[in-house]
């Protein structure tokens, strides 16, 4: 038998081989060879060529890289095999160069999701099929491979036939990026505009009383594209005969293989819920997956729905952890990696609330775990569990701008700083960070926290004002609950005191100089991105928590 594994709603074979697909079916996988095949030979991805016309002066062409099969079993029955170029056996600089390819990133998913909340706009999601395959390489770019195994044959020559790639194949190094520039200029030559915040976001408007039409409210359209690779994240107002939509969707099936896969229900393990007055993100079924992996008897029966993600001496335990040089046994290492990363993926994804205490600690004794620390993440994950239908929730807000929060947990040694930025009353962005030097006062400390908190706010006002096509927007507002940091951010008022800092902390200065951003006090106990910066009780913790993620 093949060896098989779930993978989503699929069933993947692995470390599998051609001999062993036929060993297993030999008509059923043979045949699902034959329609992928086919599919290459219509899509003219390789040409075939004799071996000895590969060699002499081009050095290049000497050493061939592999073709594999990788064979899937879907839930349906259905056998499929893709042919892969075995990309970790190309060169650098001789089969490929720059390998680069832009997502959309988390917070311009949640800026997207918020604003179809604000203004009532319909989401689909679209995707490519075989989306590499119908890339373009770079004009004189090929890789040259060997025959798939089980399709080796003899050329003219009476030698090996290679099969040269003229197109982006799957597995290959640059085949993202490629696919990506025949991608995009396409876009921006149907008439939408690229985000400079965030390259994978496009966007376009039809401004009211722009021109005439028989449906006086398509005279006022929106349409959003988040790009993921092969998904197509769509966001507009209208869908009727003449709207954005219908265009882009009409010339994207006259160009490209594409699939309308309905209204959005998931993205990256991202499970997004649109009602009649709230879109929410949540990840629900990726952390019952998490649950049933590494509690498969059960989540533990003293975790209730009052406990907190993080012991109040989590700290501790890391100190303790970084200091000790003993190198835990192998597969203690693995599995500690494997489940911190996942609960990574949620912290930064949809759940705030696990951000910094406790899976940021939890990163920092990434190769030096110990059992209090596993048990910690442990912890984390049978939280997640009794929490796992909360998510972020965007509704429609009476201001609808943009905010943001920051705070410091000013320490001895070096202290944390933390932000969070709301936008249609729920986290859009947030963020925790050890600071790069000591603070020598909390003065000092929130200073440098506000700096950071800055930084997003920059870009998450780009992004926000591209969207909602705004030419001037009033200044972010950036919450501090320390007076003279607030001080500080306007004028050299504390200058006997700050003068030792570096240069880059007052660069708020120069927003707050060009109204970008202004910087109003909020009470330390209103104060969410305090949220960020320490374990907090069980009482405060989930008052903040109801607040960053807008729960019922």
């Amino acid at each position: 038998q093949i060896p098989l594994r779930l993978v989503g709603s699929e069933m993947c074979i692995r470390d599998s081989s051609h001999a062993e697909a036929m060993r297993d079916d030999p008509e059923g996988w043979g045949a699902a060879e034959s329609r992928e095949l086919e599919n290459h030979r219509r899509n003219g991805t390789f040409q075939l060529i004799n071996r000895s016309s590969t060699t002499g002066s081009d050095a290049k062409r000497k050493r061939l890289v592999p073709l594999t099969w990788v064979y899937k079993r879907k839930r349906s029955g259905i056998l499929k095999a893709r042919l892969c170029v075995v990309g970790c056996a190309q060169r650098p600089g001789v089969d490929f160069d720059q390998v680069t390819c832009n997502t959309l990133q988390a917070s311009s998913l949640r800026m997207l999701a918020a604003l179809a909340a604000l203004d009532q706009l319909h989401m689909r999601r679209w995707d490519f099929e075989a989306a590499y395959l119908q890339g373009e390489l770079e004009v004189g770019e090929s890789v040259d491979c060997s025959a798939p195994p089980g399709h080796a044959t003899t050329g003219d020559d009476g030698g090996v036939v290679v099969w040269r790639a003229q197109r982006p194949v799957y597995g290959m190094a640059q085949a993202g990026r490629r696919w990506q520039r025949s991608l995009y200029p396409w876009l921006l030559e149907f008439g939408l505009q690229q985000s400079e915040a965030d390259p994978s976001v496009f966007y376009m408007r039809t401004a009211p009383g722009a021109h005439r039409h028989k449906d006086a409210s398509i005279a006022a359209d929106v349409l959003y594209v988040g790009c993921y690779v092969d998904d197509l994240f769509i966001l507009y107002k209208h869908d009727g005969g003449g709207s954005l939509y219908d265009k882009f969707t009409t010339a994207l099936k006259q160009r490209w293989r594409v699939e309308d896969e309905g209204p959005i229900t998931d993205l990256l393990n991202i499970e997004i819920e649109h009602g009649d007055d709230a879109v929410t993100l949540k990840q629900t079924a990726y952390i019952t997956k998490l649950n049933k992996e590494y509690f498969p008897n059960g989540p533990p029966a003293d975790v209730h729905a009052s406990t907190v993600p993080h012991t109040m001496d989590i700290r501790e335990c890391v100190l303790e952890a970084t200091a000790d040089g003993a190198a835990p046994a192998a597969p203690a290492l693995a599995t500690y990696k494997r489940l911190v990363g996942a609960l990574l993926y949620c912290a930064t994804q949809t759940r705030p609330d696990v951000s910094y205490y406790p899976v940021s600690m939890l990163c920092r004794a990434m190769s030096r775990p110990t059992a209090a620390l596993m048990d910690a993440a442990l912890r984390v994950l049978a939280y997640l569990n009794k929490h796992k239908e909360v998510g972020l929730r965007y509704q429609c807000d009476a201001q609808n701008r943009l905010r943001g929060y920051s705070d410091a947990d000013w320490a001895v040694q070096r202290s944390q700083s933390g932000f969070v930025f709301t936008l249609g009353r729920a986290s859009i962005s947030w963020g925790s960070k050890r600071q790069p030097v000591v603070a020598l006062s909390t003065c000092e400390a929130e200073l440098m926290a506000a700096t950071e908190a800055a930084k997003e706010a920059v870009h998450l006002r780009r992004l926000h004002a591209e969207l909602t096509f705004e030419n001037n927007p009033p200044p972010t507002r950036l919450h501090l609950d320390n007076m003279g940091a607030i001080d500080t951010a306007y004028n050299h008022a504390h200058h006997s005191r700050m003068k030792h800092c570096d240069r880059k902390v007052f660069w708020i200065r120069e927003l707050v100089e060009d109204h970008k951003i202004v910087v109003p006090f909020v009470e330390s106990d209103k104060n969410i991105a305090d949220f960020l910066t320490k374990p907090l009780p069980a009482k405060k913790f989930f008052a903040i928590r109801k607040v960053i993620m807008n729960e019922c």
